[in-house]
């Protein structure tokens, strides 16, 4: 069953919104409350969560740390808040939605339709990666990653600078936070566009991406004619 987490800290405002919640869902799920981040970071602690609406003032905190905080968990994050002046700034750390204040139960609808067919939507391709690593939360520019490769149930970003970050999700789910320019050229492999080079022949059936750093990246020859049509357009 879906669950879903609302971070709230005006109860008169949880409760409201818990209610438009359910009035919204298609399907069954368990909706919990957090009046506080701590309380939250609690209850997800132990608790797996599939969607998380989260208010970005949580009694005078930053919201935006906030977001930083829970931003890396392997779920769906949809912004309610009256701050809407931010929301090209959430979205840009890869919130599903952003719904303003005060919402009615239509925009919640459509918030929470999002959600539950999130394989007929485009979502808005992040500009930055969470990485988590112990303690802390880095954020990663997308523009800074040179090439992606797949390590089991992780991706390990390959970053221009020459750093490799450890990602908590498979290239399946990653692929789907990234720009269309992201593209897979192999099973273990994503490269951007912009970073490719030229395609070499190494053998009769074998072909290597040279990239602009001069990284050589392998190319599936399933890829390779969808590939080279694409470089071609780009031309």
């Amino acid at each position: 069953m879906t669950q879903i987490l609302i971070c709230e800290d005006e109860k008169l405002i949880a409760n409201r919104l818990k209610r438009f919640v359910e009035a919204s869902l298609q399907q069954p799920a368990n909706l919990h409350l957090a009046h506080t981040l701590s309380d939250a970071l609690a209850w997800m602690a132990h608790n797996k969560t599939d969607l998380l609406f989260l208010d970005l003032n949580l009694h005078g905190r930053d919201g935006f740390e906030v977001l930083k905080r829970l931003v890396h968990g392997s779920f769906h994050t949809i912004v309610v808040s009256a701050h809407t002046d931010k929301a090209i700034t959430a979205f840009e750390y890869g919130v599903l939605d952003f719904v303003g204040k005060p919402f009615t139960l239509e925009r919640i609808q459509r918030a929470v339709k999002r959600f539950e067919h999130l394989e007929e939507t485009a979502p808005q391709p992040t500009k930055y990666l969470a990485v988590r690593s112990r303690d802390r939360v880095d954020f990663i520019e997308v523009k800074d990653v040179l090439f992606i490769k797949a390590a089991g149930i992780y991706s390990e970003l390959m970053l221009q600078n020459g750093d490799i970050k450890v990602y908590d999700k498979p290239m399946n789910q990653l692929l789907k936070l990234l720009p269309s320019t992201f593209q897979r050229v192999h099973k273990s492999y994503v490269v951007p566009m912009d970073h490719i080079a030229r395609i070499e022949n190494k053998t009769a059936n074998t072909y290597i991406l040279v990239l602009k750093s001069g990284h050589q990246i392998p190319l599936s020859r399933t890829k390779r004619k969808v590939l080279l049509k694409q470089l071609e357009a780009s031309l």
